[in-house]
């Protein structure tokens, strides 16, 4: 209930803040220059939404059949992260690896000879890191964020 009251708060406010717009650009410019400070703003604001919405995907994964998976494929392989049931797949120049969570031990973003990897330490596996190839140095954060929300359970 309080969300509903906040939410209809909130649109209250940007109804408010639009019709203030309005009115102080068209005062000073015009109806047509009111209009388009509104039309920008409406914009600019859909446009912020848009890109959080997509960065929050970009880590946290989307639901499909139950299951919220992050993955990345590669000519090297897969590395799979299951958010919903805590676990994750990795296959790296022919290698396999199951993990859960709890087994990873810390991730980084390494560079070596000019190209990006991430390391990935698990506990618990025959092989205790794993270099898995980023094709850039932001996509190599973004993995290395991705394990550390999952490595204490907030993915």
């Amino acid at each position: 209930m309080p969300f509903i009251i906040v939410g209809f708060a909130l649109i209250g406010l940007l109804v408010y803040g639009a019709v203030r717009l309005y009115a102080i650009v068209a005062a000073a410019y015009g109806a047509v220059a009111g209009s388009a400070a509104v039309l920008v703003a409406v914009t600019l604001l859909a446009c912020a939404v848009i890109t959080l919405i997509r960065r929050y995907r970009a880590v946290h994964g989307v639901n499909v059949k139950g299951q919220r998976i992050v993955s990345l494929t590669g000519s090297w392989g897969q590395v799979a992260v299951d958010a919903e049931s805590k676990r994750g797949t990795l296959q790296l120049h022919g290698q396999d690896a199951r993990f859960l969570f709890a087994d990873i031990a810390g991730a980084d973003a390494v560079e070596r000879e000019g190209a990006w990897t991430l390391a990935l330490r698990l506990k618990h596996q025959a092989q205790a890191e794993w270099l898995i190839p980023m094709r850039n140095h932001q996509e190599a954060k973004r993995w290395a964020k991705i394990f550390a929300l999952a490595a204490t359970q907030e993915l």
